[in-house]
């Protein structure tokens, strides 16, 4: 066994508990008993078991009425029913109502560790498969470098925030930031030193906001901001003025002193922009004329600029 294993044996002879326990102890599991339905729920409430063997026949309830609270209680435990009726009627009632096997009585101590062994087996094969899919379904949706959302995880939240925001009769505001110059510290030090640094500045923007706001990562410097719920349009202004300061204290790394500024745009819904793209565009001009005006700023998008920036398109073409 790669851990130690608990195993909580449910059976009212004392004599069958008390064999079990001590055979099963000696295979390096660790074992509790209970003669009732009632004592096994109250050990299983106070610990986890990573399985158990419950006898059909208890004096408080029948075996297989155990079986769903317990699965309730721990949906990843293993539970054997043991019956002395090999009646097709029983093991589809244990089966459905979630044992992963039965052993008949008289029981068979060698049985009893093989169905053990195999349960368990099958348990941890399905949780590494499990475990694989949440990290692959992770993966899909945060970007590894930070562990941020990415841009197709902030569009989920975006919308939904929408969706919640028209309902509600809410303003929300989507901030676009790019940090000024930094491809300069890649450049100059290495990618390394540079994704340190993106690191610890993802850090202090998840610290500038609020809970319920989301940061992600879109690209080498580039960060989306999402604020549901905001009062006033004033309040998106706070949150940017927020996210300069807690930027503007130096960075250090390998004896070098960085002091970072951003570049900040702001769409708020509903007068910006009515969906998620419109928002993120508008969101991304109003950061790049807080560029064009000096960086380390935030600037509100203006329809009016966005009507330039349409004429300018359509003269380029």
């Amino acid at each position: 066994m790669d851990e130690m294993e608990s195993i909580l044996i449910v059976d009212d002879d004392e004599s069958t508990r008390r064999t079990t326990a001590l055979i099963l102890g000696t295979m390096g599991y660790e074992i509790e008993t209970a003669g009732t339905g009632h004592e096994a729920m109250e050990k299983a409430r106070r610990r986890l078991f990573n399985v158990a063997v419950v006898d059909i026949r208890l004096p408080d309830m029948d075996g297989v009425d155990l079986l769903p609270p317990l699965k309730e209680l721990h949906p990843d435990m293993v539970l054997i029913l043991i019956t002395a009726y090999a009646s097709m009627e029983t093991a589809l009632r244990a089966l459905n109502d979630g044992a992963t096997a039965y052993i008949l009585k008289p029981l068979n101590m060698h049985e009893v560790l093989a169905t053990i062994k195999r349960a368990l087996q099958t348990r941890r094969l399905a949780e590494r498969k499990r475990k694989a899919q949440e990290r692959l379904a992770y993966m899909a949706t945060h970007e590894p470098l930070t562990g941020l959302p990415n841009r197709s995880l902030f569009k989920d939240r975006l919308t939904l925030a929408l969706t919640h925001a028209k309902r509600n009769q809410e303003k929300l505001a989507v901030m676009l930031l790019d940090l000024d110059h930094f491809k300069n510290v890649n450049d100059t030090l290495g990618h390394a030193v540079g994704d340190e640094l993106l690191q610890v500045i993802s850090a202090r923007l998840r610290m500038a906001l609020r809970q319920g706001d989301t940061v992600a990562r879109i690209g080498g410097d580039e960060f989306l901001l999402l604020l549901p719920a905001i009062a006033r349009l004033e309040d998106a202004a706070k949150i940017a003025e927020k996210i300069l300061i807690a930027l503007q204290k130096p960075l250090e790394r390998e004896g070098h002193q960085f002091r970072v500024t951003v570049s900040i745009g702001i769409a708020v819904y509903p007068k910006d922009g009515e969906d998620a793209n419109t928002l993120i565009k508008n969101a991304d001009t109003a950061m790049y004329r807080a560029k064009k005006e000096g960086r380390n700023s935030y600037q509100r998008y203006s329809i009016r600029e966005g009507r330039d920036a349409q004429q300018r398109a359509f003269a380029d073409r």
